[in-house]
């Protein structure tokens, strides 16, 4: 299988991403972030293969850990509020659509409590599915 060349400054977005901390933190959040959508939207796939399904959740922890992390380290607390993308690039708005949400399995989960509707969207990572993860990869590869 052909392996794809990155460009990680996403076709000049992020010029700077290897010699500007802010902008390869930026990025790097922009990643993680994506990385636990993506194996958020794929869980159900794997319903039919526990080892499987075990290993990806597994990783997906692991990535929420990591883009909470690089949040506090840019000074942000350390989850998504809404969609709002802090990463100051509009390129990178695609990882955070749909983040916003406060339905979960049909309900209004705000209606339900008395915290704010911000609170209630920092409650769930929203799950990516395959096509928004390929269009979010594809800013970074190079044709």
């Amino acid at each position: 299988m052909e392996q794809p060349t990155f460009d990680f400054t996403a076709g000049g977005t992020f010029p700077d991403v290897f010699s500007n901390q802010e902008t390869f933190l930026a990025v790097a959040q922009a990643f993680e972030d994506t990385g636990v959508r993506a194996y958020k939207g794929q869980a159900p796939n794997l319903l039919g293969s526990p080892e499987v399904l075990t290993a990806a959740l597994q990783i997906h922890s692991v990535e929420a850990r990591h883009a909470s992390e690089i949040r506090r380290i840019r000074g942000s607390k350390g989850w998504i509020t809404n969609a709002e993308n802090t990463t100051g690039a509009d390129a990178a708005d695609a990882v955070y659509a749909g983040e916003g949400n406060i339905t979960q399995l049909g309900v209004d989960a705000a209606a339900l409590t008395n915290v704010s509707r911000d609170r209630v969207t920092e409650a769930y990572d929203e799950p990516l599915g395959r096509q928004a993860v390929l269009d979010i990869a594809g800013l970074f590869i190079d044709a």
